[in-house]
C-alpha cells in the first residue's frame, strides 16, 4: 500500500489522523510499523498503547487459568508471551513515538529519555500529551 493512499477515513496513510477510530490507529499502527518519519495523532498514539497495555495484560493473566495455585503475574508462561509481545511490537512502538513526537515539533531522538527510569519516561509521557504544532509538518518527508 502506497503511503500516498487515502484510507478508508479520508486521510492519507503519510498525514496524522486526528480523531482516528480504535480500528484505524490499530491497522495504521501494523501498515506504518517501521516508519520513523512523519507524524502521528495523539488518538493514533495512545489508542495504540492502550491496545498494547490490555494485550499484555492478557497475556500476563490467561495463563493463570491454567494454573490457579500461581501467583498472579508470576506465571513463567505468561512473562514469556509479554516478552514476546513487547519485542514484536519494539519497533512499531518506537516508530509510532518518533512520529508522536514529531507532530508535537520535537525530535523522535527525545525517546532516549527512557534510559533514564522513571523520571525520563515521565518527561516522555509529557511530550506525548502535548497538542500537534504546525511547525511539525518539517519532519514530513
Amino acid at each position: 500500500m502506497s503511503n500516498d493512499s487515502v484510507q478508508p477515513g479520508g486521510v492519507a496513510l503519510r498525514d496524522p489522523w486526528y480523531g482516528a477510530p480504535f480500528s484505524a490507529a490499530f491497522r495504521r499502527f501494523w501498515q506504518k510499523y517501521t516508519v520513523f518519519t512523519g507524524r502521528a495523532s495523539r488518538a493514533e498514539f495512545w489508542w495504540w498503547w492502550v491496545t498494547s497495555f490490555v494485550v499484555g495484560l492478557v497475556l500476563q493473566l490467561v495463563p493463570q487459568l491454567f494454573t490457579p495455585g500461581s501467583a498472579a503475574f508470576e506465571n513463567p508462561v505468561g512473562s514469556y508471551l509479554f516478552v514476546l509481545w513487547g519485542l514484536a511490537t519494539l519497533v512499531g512502538s518506537l516508530a509510532l513515538g518518533a512520529r508522536r513526537l514529531h507532530d508535537a515539533n520535537r525530535s523522535g531522538f527525545w525517546q532516549f529519555l527512557h534510559v533514564l527510569v522513571g523520571i525520563g519516561s515521565l518527561v516522555l509521557l509529557v511530550l506525548f500529551l502535548l497538542p500537534s504544532n504546525p511547525k511539525g509538518t518539517r519532519f514530513d518527508v
